[in-house]
């Protein structure tokens, strides 16, 4: 279950929860293609042009990858941040407007946090904050 956080704590956030998507990215592109590396080191043991060597190293390397992306993922999760969409950088943050819980909504490229949605909406149904009922403006 996500924490609660208030927007000043997501808005401190921000800058490392932008430096920990943009590495996620790095490391799920670098998984993908030692994922495809070892597809074809696999073919190619089959007509004895690579050795098991070879596969084990490319593996420990991208089990090493796996892990770095766990990780990140949950020190994301310690600053608050739901990671919802990796390539377009989106996260949520689970808050409070009066009594109700809401996700404030940010994405890589913005300068600020500058909208909110409902629980049961998403990406499509953001909105300002300043349509956020009893919210101060930001």
């Amino acid at each position: 279950m996500p924490r609660l956080v208030t927007y000043e704590e997501a808005s401190r956030a921000l800058p490392d929860v932008e430096r920990i998507i943009r590495r996620l990215r790095r490391v799920r592109d670098e998984a993908l293609g030692l994922r495809t590396r070892l597809e074809g080191l696999w073919a190619a043991l089959e007509r004895e042009e690579a050795s098991l060597e070879t596969i084990a190293a490319e593996q420990r390397r991208l089990d090493a990858l796996q892990e770095e992306f766990a990780a990140l993922v949950d020190e994301l999760e310690r600053h608050g941040a739901i990671l919802r969409d990796l390539d377009l950088g989106l996260v949520d943050f689970l808050s409070l407007a009066g009594q109700v819980q809401i996700y404030l909504c940010w994405r890589v490229g913005e300068d600020a946090i500058r909208y909110w949605h409902g629980l049961a909406e998403g990406y499509a149904g953001r909105k300002p904050l300043s349509a956020l009922p009893g919210r101060r403006r930001h």
